[in-house]
């Protein structure tokens, strides 16, 4: 079930702040995050790895993911496109794929004041919807496509999808509750607390779950590295409510 799933979790797509989704023509800045002295050195292992068999899907998909989790989106979308070429019916690389190239929409400048733009999301976030239906009960594709929609929000067309998998998750969790990494659990709970939040508008009732799932996740780990500006929004959430 686990196979692949480190990579997916530090290469998720990440946005950081739903309404930057909203800005129209002007390019959303992903700002590049450093590599560690480990992750230097899983690139150039890669890249070696690559060199000797340049057709081996998992190396380019791992290489790949890790660019794009580094924000280097167009060294992520050469090594995407190519395996997402190579084996294109394979869900888990076509949700990396298009996860990664609603990233590049989003950096795009688009002159037609942000339609195109959209048209490029929208387009990115339906194929990573259906690898979502066409993977089924597959974890690592289900776990891009929970990220990918609590962040980006309504914007993506799909973002019910969220609480069909939260329902998922949820009972896998209740029924094997030693099945998830802790890692990937919390993510699960950060990125539910998120998507209640954004859905939550003035209702107490949404902003309680948000809260709930952020105790939860807090509970667990300190915030993820790529997930910090997530992290300090429900933080003020959570204030905000403590004092009401």
């Amino acid at each position: 079930m686990f196979k692949k799933v480190l990579t997916i979790l530090i290469s998720s797509f990440f946005i950081g702040n739903i309404i930057a989704w909203f800005s129209g023509a002007a390019p959303i800045e992903f700002a590049k995050v450093a590599y560690s002295e480990d992750e230097r050195e899983q690139v150039e292992f890669l890249r070696e790895e690559i060199a000797k068999n340049r057709t081996d899907p998992d190396l380019m998909l791992e290489l790949g993911q890790l660019f794009s989790y580094h924000n280097e989106l167009e060294k992520a979308a050469h090594l995407l496109a190519a395996v997402h070429q190579q084996q294109p019916d394979d869900m888990l690389i076509r949700a990396a794929y298009y996860s990664n190239e609603g990233k590049r929409a989003g950096a795009m400048f688009d002159p037609a004041m942000g339609l195109y733009k959209l048209y490029r999301l929208r387009h990115a976030m339906n194929e990573v919807d259906q690898a979502g239906l066409n993977a089924g009960a597959d974890f690592n594709v289900r776990l891009i496509r929970l990220i990918t929609f609590s962040y980006v929000g309504e914007v993506s067309g799909h973002f019910e999808r969220v609480f069909e998998d939260e329902a998922w998750f949820m009972e896998l969790i209740d029924s094997e509750p030693d099945s998830l990494p802790t890692a990937i659990e919390q993510i699960v709970y950060l990125s539910l607390a998120n998507a209640y939040w954004v859905k939550a508008g003035e209702k107490g009732e949404d902003l309680a779950v948000a809260m709930g799932y952020y105790q939860k996740a807090m509970a667990m780990a300190p915030c993820p590295v790529t997930m910090q500006a997530s992290c300090e929004q429900l933080s003020q959430m959570a204030v905000t409510l403590g004092k009401n």
